[in-house]
């Protein structure tokens, strides 16, 4: 009886390639991670707080044709007490790009710049570690608008009025550091990220 030697599948070294790398990064993340618990009410007066995510853009500017990934950051402090939450000011900008293609010729693209202030309402519900907010941005958008109708190209530059409406959530794995996110009519329709507590 002869015994065949299948040759290593490429895809399948890639994906373990993948889960080693995923693996590492978390092991990484754990002493961070498990080192303490989260604050109650993480977010408070006088606080200062950053966050990063990523996630699909919203379409302000344009006819809502294509997917747009979007990178949006912001910071927020606690000004005001009110009720068993806490008021925060702070600002926030984003950059997407969407793009579309037709056919014949056709492609269209917007890149979008967001910058705006921001203000929403914390609460943590009396659980270690949780914040839960509620806001509106306001703001100013810029939108490089380019297309090809073929044989020429054609483009503006069109700026904007930006406004909307969020609700998110953070959990802090300790004083410092927790995952953030939010969902809204916003500069992006949800985002997921990181949050780091600076005071």
């Amino acid at each position: 009886m002869e015994w065949e030697i299948d040759p290593p599948n490429i895809n399948h070294m890639g994906n373990l390639l993948k889960i080693i790398l995923l693996t590492s990064f978390l092991l990484t993340l754990s002493p961070i991670i498990t080192n303490a618990a989260g604050p109650l009410d993480p977010v408070r007066l006088n606080s200062w707080v950053i966050n990063a995510g990523v996630g699909p853009g919203t379409h302000f500017f344009g006819n809502g044709a294509g997917f747009g990934p979007a990178l949006k950051g912001s910071f927020e402090t606690g000004m005001w007490d009110l009720g068993p939450g806490v008021v925060t000011l702070g600002g926030e900008a984003t950059f997407s790009f969407f793009s579309n293609h037709y056919g014949d010729g056709w492609n269209e693209s917007w890149v979008n710049f967001i910058f705006g202030a921001r203000a929403a309402w914390h609460y943590g519900w009396n659980v270690e570690g949780l914040d839960t907010y509620g806001g509106i941005p306001a703001g100013i958008g810029f939108c490089a608008h380019t297309f090809d109708d073929h044989p020429g190209n054609s483009g503006y530059t069109p700026v904007y009025p930006y406004f909307g409406i969020f609700f998110g959530a953070s959990y802090f794995f300790n004083k410092s550091f927790g995952i953030n996110g939010e969902v809204g009519y916003n500069s992006t329709n949800a985002n997921i990220g990181v949050i780091f507590k600076l005071k």
